[in-house]
């Protein structure tokens, strides 16, 4: 029979609500937010993976590592609490191997070794304790595939991670971050909002809070350092080439001096 295969996944798609199912939505609905979400994995995973490589050469984390914890108790708890099937469910128990990863190359690289056994233990019984404060949030406020605190609770995670990107290119200058995390980190966030936005254009009635005053400020307000950090970045590693050309300069003169 021809397309059997196909028709064997006729019905496959990613996290799909079954309040919007029950309205029955057209394929370009579903086929567009299954794109959104698998772009928005794919950069992620990739942001990790750029992260990871860039502390370990640096030897520097851009931030204290135990922010870690709000991010692995997310993508550890929704990983069971939102999907439905093993494949959507070993999605996101990717991204928290990657955490796993992250936080033990992190703790190894960027932490004298008095303190790496701490600080990595802080981060991961945070984490579990982060976990049951996720599920303490959906008793309290619960939702078809839990989908409303995911939303408010992905928001504030990633809020503060533009911020204190930028504050500590300001303070630092360029070491723990390069330009392949903030595009990866950027178009994370992107998706991830379109995802939500998506689902509103199309069905408002299901998806109301995506289309309030706190959203989209705390959307705006993640965005702003997000889209000023690459001219920030510019601007900090030319002035740190400027000044290591001034000090090679400086440095061969006063030795061409002494042999004078």
């Amino acid at each position: 029979m021809p397309f059997e295969l196909a028709q064997k996944y006729r019905n496959s798609h990613l996290v799909a609500q079954p309040k919007d199912l029950a309205l029955n939505p057209p394929d370009s609905y579903l086929f567009i937010q299954d794109g959104l979400i698998i772009a928005c994995g794919a950069v992620y995973s990739l942001c990790y993976v750029f992260y990871i490589a860039r502390t370990y050469r640096d030897k520097v984390f851009c931030g204290p590592l135990e922010y870690m914890i709000a991010p692995m108790a997310y993508e550890f708890y929704y990983a069971f609490a939102t999907t439905s099937t093993t494949f959507e469910r070993n999605c996101f128990l990717m991204w928290y191997l990657l955490d796993i990863i992250f936080v033990y190359i992190a703790s190894r690289a960027a932490y004298p070794p008095s303190q790496r056994l701490g600080v990595a233990l802080r981060t991961y019984i945070g984490a579990a304790l982060g976990v049951a404060f996720l599920h303490g949030l959906c008793q309290i406020w619960p939702d078809e595939r839990q989908q409303v605190t995911a939303y408010w609770t992905g928001l504030i995670i990633q809020f503060p991670c533009g911020w204190g990107s930028l504050y500590l290119l300001l303070k630092r200058g360029i070491k723990g971050q390069s330009f392949e995390i903030w595009l990866t980190r950027y178009l994370g966030c992107v998706t991830a909002y379109a995802v939500f936005i998506w689902r509103y254009l199309n069905v408002p009635d299901n998806w109301p809070y995506v289309n309030t005053w706190w959203s989209w400020i705390i959307i705006g307000l993640t965005m702003l350092p997000e889209t000023i950090w690459p001219f920030v970045y510019i601007k900090v590693h030319t002035m740190r080439l400027d000044r290591e050309e001034r000090n090679a300069v400086e440095g061969k003169g006063g030795k061409d001096g002494k042999e004078l």
